[in-house]
């Protein structure tokens, strides 16, 4: 199912990925770059719109 997942909130054990990733690593730099809206668009209709949302 094509879905948003809630805002994820902080956990006291578990440090959130954003907090110790480098912000300047290649792949952190190109994922900014990517145009995530258009491939949700053109993907959207292979998701079922019934069942777990996607992840």
């Amino acid at each position: 199912m094509l879905g948003k997942n809630p805002e994820k909130k902080p956990e006291l054990f578990r440090p959130m990925l954003v907090d110790f990733i480098d912000h300047e690593h290649e792949l952190v730099l190109l994922s900014e770059k990517i145009d995530w809206n258009y491939f949700e668009k053109e993907f959207s209709p292979l998701y079922s719109k019934v069942g777990n949302p996607s992840h």
